[in-house]
């Protein structure tokens, strides 16, 4: 016991323990207030849990009318068209795209059907990943949600699921 205290190991190896908590306390705040307001999700999960029957019923309408829809994607323009349970009138429809992980880059689009019956749209840039693709019709009667890759190098099916509503 010669030496000072500031010259000993243990000392400075015992100050070491807190001062580690202090940086990984910053550096967690740091991250969570620069990445906190990313949301992740698409809606509120409570407004969505108590929401819930009545998507389950939409989709639910879609599987009873049989609707079905072909999604063909040729560079940034897509078609969409009723492969099955085509209605006797055309009505817009609401095409929503979700992101898995990024909700800033959700985007929503109104379809009009042309004379053949083909809804067309163009996506806003050259989108990749995961995505959620939602179609409702202008009353809200019926509801298709399925999960697709982009960009889609061949025709895609798309059915009312409930799973994953």
């Amino acid at each position: 016991m010669d030496k000072p205290w500031y010259k000993q190991f243990w000392p400075w190896f015992l100050m070491l323990i807190p001062f580690s908590v202090v940086i990984a306390m910053a550096v967690t705040l740091t991250v969570a207030s620069r990445y906190g307001d990313n949301p992740m999700v698409v809606d509120d999960y409570y407004k969505k849990g108590r929401g819930i029957n009545a998507q389950v019923e939409k989709v639910q309408a879609a599987q009873a009318l049989n609707i079905e829809f072909a999604f063909k994607q040729v560079d940034q323009h897509f078609e969409l068209s009723f492969t099955n349970g085509t209605p006797s009138q055309f009505t817009a429809l609401t095409v929503q795209f979700y992101h898995s992980t990024l909700g800033d880059r959700d985007f929503s689009l109104v379809l009009t059907a042309d004379a053949q019956g083909v809804y067309r749209g163009e996506l806003p840039a050259e989108e990749q990943g995961k995505w959620t693709l939602t179609i409702t019709p202008f009353d809200n009667s019926w509801r298709v949600s399925q999960q697709i890759q982009l960009p889609a190098y061949r025709i895609l099916t798309i059915k009312p699921l409930t799973y994953g509503v």
